[in-house]
């Protein structure tokens, strides 16, 4: 079960980063479309649901990749401290805690500054953010604090790969709705000059 978990693991994690890797290259082409502006001039009203979801998509997007990459350098170095185990684990399950809830608080201050309103993705994201969060502080809890292993770090392995397959999906919806919005009414748009 175990290796199957690490192989699961492993794919969801690289889909991931193929997925915010090609979202960056739809972010780019956006801003080619639509300019920079749409994200930071405050004095540029945004015109209508579409240009609220791409904002909102993007901001999404680019605070948990940011997020997930600061996390990741992080959770290496709590791992590498030559520290008692048991402060370890607090170190390491709080620092995760602490990093999902600042995730929430920097999109939410971004959507604020912005005057963006929260897209489906954005939302559906923080409410997919809560798997790892509580998870996270039960084992903070359990093993952090008490040390006992009531979930098995493979079960905690596999929780979090299905938080990251969603995630791929989550990430890549938008950009498929919007390429096929954009196909169709090109075919509209020919259908009417024939």
């Amino acid at each position: 079960m175990q290796s199957v978990v690490e192989l699961y693991a492993s794919v969801a994690y690289r889909l991931l980063d193929f997925v915010v890797v090609l979202s960056a290259v739809f972010i780019a082409i956006g801003i080619k479309k639509r300019g920079a502006r749409i994200f930071f001039n405050t004095r540029y009203k945004l015109e209508g649901k579409d240009e609220h979801d791409y904002v909102s998509w993007s901001f999404t997007l680019l605070v948990f990749a940011l997020f997930n990459y600061i996390d990741t350098a992080i959770t290496a170095s709590i791992i590498s401290l030559d520290t008692d185990y048991l402060l370890r684990r607090k170190l390491f399950y709080l620092s995760k805690v602490f990093f999902f809830l600042l995730l929430y608080l920097s999109l939410y201050a971004l959507h604020a500054m912005r005057s963006c309103s929260f897209s489906a993705t954005a939302r559906i994201a923080y409410y997919l953010g809560l798997i790892p969060i509580t998870l996270y502080m039960f084992q903070l809890i359990s093993r952090g604090y008490y040390d006992v292993t009531l979930i098995s770090s493979v079960y905690v392995k596999l929780m979090i790969s299905i938080y990251a397959s969603l995630a791929c999906v989550l990430y890549t919806y938008y950009p498929i709705k919007s390429m096929y919005k954009m196909r169709q009414n090109r075919s509209e748009r020919i259908n009417a000059k024939t």
